[in-house]
């Protein structure tokens, strides 16, 4: 006799397999992103000892070129995580991803300066931070993959905001301890050996996470694949032979997600310490805070995207930051403490909206067979763009106009370029017009 408690029960103990499969792909992002940008928060210290020279921009410049230089090798990793992910299972490149992160940080705790290895010091840092955007590469595509497999059809901008929620929990985490150990140590013991300290603390932090990562199952819809034999031997061609349009599109509509997450990340803060002569630690706290406060965020703004469907989300959120970017560039670098925090703040919600809504679309864009590569091509190619480089182009084009506002140029053209990626996919009739993602949903009717 069948039990009437079995399927109450049955359903009860999926529902904490999903909660638990979410919570350790936003946990391993979480160690992935602080890993990653550690050392865009230590870009101002780092810069001499590894570029020494007369003029301090120039050393800045050479040591964001640096931070750039990993997204050379993100699409690279996203190729080589993305073909394990769509052939062995999207566990696979969670655990790997994290574990080469874990290594390439450990790795940059230990350099040798300038002054102590001469030319080797920065070769090393290039090397340094090329492995750790390989490792990025695969990072992204794999939990937004897994994370969108494992939750209800109606929850998919709820599971994209809890990769992001890693995302921007790792950048505050990073800002946090940068922070932290700029406040207990002096300048000359931060430039000395202070510099390390973040590098190793994310040790403990990826034992934590190849522990969660470990217990977790692979997605029910690639095991299916994988039994009924809809493994790809090679995604990343099929992809290009099949859905090479679908691939730039999603591209398109990265861009400005992309821009605008590492204009709020990585380059207001530098503005904040350049145009409004705030110390290093200040603004990593300030950052700290304001990232703190989008990541506690991120959960309410995937469960708006899944309300109001994620197209209005979506377009919604790029003309907000079309419309603020100039404003909050000018208030930051001219406007009292309290009116630069502010202005801060706001174009970092604005720009939260545009990245939970893009991730919850993405996975819908390709199926399972090439996911995990498409979804990496997409996001690892407008990172290379306009992510990586956010912060260099933005200190260049101020030093060339001499306008502490000229950034807010490069943010409305990652945005144009977004719009009409979203007109070509909806002229083209693709299946995210249709998809349930996009659609307004009662909440009742959902569950996770």
């Amino acid at each position: 006799m069948t039990n009437r408690h079995n399927v109450p029960k049955t359903d009860e103990v999926a529902k904490r397999r999903k909660i638990r499969g979410l919570v350790a792909a936003s946990t391993g992002t979480i160690v992935e992103y602080y890993d990653f940008t550690v050392y865009a928060y230590l870009a101002v210290v780092v810069a001499p000892l590894f570029f020494p020279g007369s003029d301090p921009t120039a050393a800045l410049l050479a040591s964001l070129a640096v931070f750039a230089s990993a997204y050379l090798m993100r699409p690279l990793g996203g190729i080589f995580f993305g073909r394990i992910g769509d052939r062995s299972g999207r566990k696979a490149v969670l655990l790997l991803s994290v574990l080469l992160m874990g290594a390439s940080s450990l790795l940059m705790a230990f350099l040798p300066t300038y002054e102590t290895a001469g030319i080797v010091a920065p070769i090393l840092l290039v090397l340094a931070r090329l492995a750790q955007g390989f490792s990025a590469g695969g990072e992204f595509g794999g939990a937004m993959t897994y994370a969108y497999e494992i939750t209800g059809p109606q929850r998919k901008g709820l599971a994209a905001s809890f990769v992001f929620l890693g995302v921007t929990g790792g950048f505050a985490l990073a800002a946090i301890c940068v922070g932290s150990v700029s406040s207990l140590l002096s300048a000359s013991q931060m430039a000395s050996w202070g510099w390390r300290i973040p590098f190793l603390l994310g040790v403990p932090l990826l034992a934590i996470c190849l522990w969660a990562r470990s217990k977790i199952d692979d997605s029910s819809e690639h095991e299916k694949s994988s039994q009924d034999g809809a493994v790809e031997n090679s995604p990343l061609l099929t992809l290009l032979k099949t859905q090479n349009v679908r691939v730039l599109q999603s591209i398109g509509i990265s861009i400005p997600a992309s821009a605008c997450l590492y204009m709020v990340f990585t380059y207001l803060g530098i503005h904040l310490a350049r145009e409004n002569d705030l110390g290093t630690s200040e603004v990593a706290w300030i950052s700290a805070g304001i990232i703190a406060c989008i990541t506690i965020l991120m959960p309410v703004y995937g469960l708006i995207t899944d309300r109001v469907g994620a197209l209005k989300a979506y377009i919604g959120g790029i003309i907000a930051c079309i419309v603020l970017i100039f404003p909050v560039l000018h208030l930051t670098a001219t406007g009292s403490r309290t009116v630069a925090i502010g202005s801060f703040l706001v174009f970092g919600l604005a720009m939260a909206i545009v990245v939970v809504a893009v991730s919850a679309v993405l996975p819908s864009l390709f199926d399972s067979r090439t996911r995990v590569t498409g979804v990496a091509l997409a996001n690892n190619f407008a990172n290379l763009v306009t992510g990586g480089t956010a912060a260099y182009v933005s200190t260049w084009l101020i030093r060339e106009t001499g306008s502490a506002v000229s950034p807010g140029f490069f943010i409305t053209a990652t945005c144009f370029v977004g719009f009409v990626a979203l007109l070509s996919i909806r002229r083209a009739g693709s299946a995210i017009k249709n998809s349930q993602v996009m659609q307004s949903v009662p909440a009742s009717s959902v569950d996770i």
